[in-house]
């Protein structure tokens, strides 16, 4: 699988890379500060926007809900609270999305349980993301594929053999894929990130491949075009200093702005494999070889 198109945008090779800013959960569950962050992505040229749509009580365990939380990025007294707090309703991501649609940029989410996908997709959308915490979760992993979409699927925290599970739900329903190098730690060390398994996870699936992100900065995440990467997700915020678990691994505009810059130069510098002198030698050729 070479390449497949997410709404009108071909993924995959002989395409420049589809650069997602992550917005997850970086509005804070403030409406405003949501589409404000829709037209930065714009601004700063990315390909697509996503959040991430959770059933609270559905997606947590009771216990986990009910637990105290009141650590520094807490916005409520137990998880649940927490939650809540930070979750925007399914009329202002139907609003979200319907203004994506006007701006012209591709919109699309996480689902966390069934409950959330068959809202997600009842706002046709193009494409659906599986996170690392879901890779395991045959499930989801197999009513995602039931709504015949592209899925990205991210491998944090997953041994080979759990992804080669997932990949194989994926194959056995046909459905279209890529498959992302992800380090689940938030965030990451730089020894820990490994691009190297991007080319491996080519090889290995024979799908379109790529980078998500939980490093710091912009230099790792635009280096993985040089392993292959054809869809980038880098995680997005307005402010690295607002409160919330994600804020300090994400990206402000003007990061994302020079990311994305970063990225296509360094599509341009890639250039072909096929060594040979080029007409902008040959001038430097004839001066220093005389021929």
């Amino acid at each position: 699988m070479d390449a497949f198109k997410i709404g009108n945008r071909w993924v995959g090779e002989g395409y420049p890379a589809f650069i997602i800013a992550e917005i997850g959960n970086n509005h804070n569950g403030d409406f405003n500060m949501a589409i404000k962050l829709v037209d930065k992505a714009i601004e700063c040229k990315a390909d697509a926007v996503k959040f991430q749509v959770k059933d609270i009580e559905t997606a947590f365990a009771k216990d986990l809900l009910d637990s105290p939380y009141l650590g520094p990025n807490s916005f409520g007294k137990t998880y649940r609270e927490h939650k809540q707090a930070i979750e925007l309703s399914h009329q202002e991501y139907a609003a979200i999305k319907e203004y994506c649609d006007r701006k012209n940029i591709i919109f699309f989410a996480t689902p966390f349980e069934v409950k959330s996908l068959q809202f997600i997709e009842s706002l046709a959308v193009p494409a659906y993301k599986i996170a690392s915490f879901h890779l395991t979760n045959e499930e989801l992993v197999r009513a995602v594929c039931g709504m015949k979409k592209p899925v990205i699927l991210s491998t944090g925290m997953s041994s080979l053999e759990e992804i080669d599970k997932a990949v194989s739900i994926l194959r056995e329903t046909n459905t279209t894929f890529a498959v992302l190098q992800c380090t689940s730690s938030y965030p990451a060390n730089d020894e820990d990130i490994h691009l190297a398994v991007i080319p491996e996870f080519k090889k290995r699936y024979n799908c379109v491949v790529g980078y998500s992100g939980h490093d710091r900065g912009i230099s790792i995440p635009a280096a993985s075009v040089c392993f292959g990467s054809k869809i980038i997700e880098k995680h997005f915020t307005l402010d690295r200093t607002l409160k919330g678990t994600d804020h300090v691994l994400s990206l402000e505009p003007k990061g994302l702005s020079a990311f994305v810059e970063r990225v296509r130069l360094l599509e341009k510098s890639i250039g072909s494999p096929d060594k040979r002198v080029l007409e902008c030698e040959l001038a430097a050729r004839k001066k220093n070889r005389n021929y």
